[in-house]
């Protein structure tokens, strides 16, 4: 709580926590910050522990700069069994469930990102694997708007 206000906390999530959940993080708080809303506060987390500690990949932090859209700070953390948000957005089915496997007690609302979108790709795939940074930049930064939407509507928040 800040000020008696009750934070709304999304949380992306994906497999290493160093491609796209991070990007999604990063984009989403430059979109919040765009559009000039509180009360949302924006994390990331992998479902695996191979880069815990570990900034963002290199293919996400070039993107992230070239779009001049900040990454601070940022470094790789892990979805733990206690860990649930307001909205939890994996970016892959496989992410869906390993977090339902992690955490089956989910009390926050879990979606996959492309459920935010107009695409007819039901999944965000993986850059650390297919090297396509720019298309999951571009499949991100389309879902985050409606995300944001979604959330403003579903918790009764207010645009400025």
């Amino acid at each position: 709580m800040l000020g008696g206000i009750q934070m709304i906390e999304v949380a992306f999530v994906c497999l290493g926590n160093i491609c796209r959940s991070p990007m999604a993080e990063a984009i989403m708080r430059q979109r919040l910050k765009d559009r000039d809303i509180s009360g949302i506060t924006v994390h990331s987390r992998g479902t695996g522990k191979w880069n815990l500690g570990e900034p963002p990949h290199k293919g996400t932090q070039k993107i992230l700069t070239q779009h001049h859209i900040p990454f601070d700070g940022m470094i790789s953390e892990l979805f733990e069994p206690h860990d649930d948000f307001d909205y939890i957005i994996a970016m892959d089915q496989s992410n869906v469930d390993n977090i339902k496997q992690i955490n089956p007690n989910i009390k926050g609302q879990l979606f996959k990102l492309l459920d935010f979108s107009n695409m007819k790709e039901t999944d965000v795939p993986d850059p650390y694997y297919t090297n396509n940074f720019e298309g999951v930049y571009d499949m991100v930064q389309s879902s985050c708007d409606n995300l944001i939407n979604y959330i403003i509507k579903d918790a009764n928040l207010k645009e400025r």
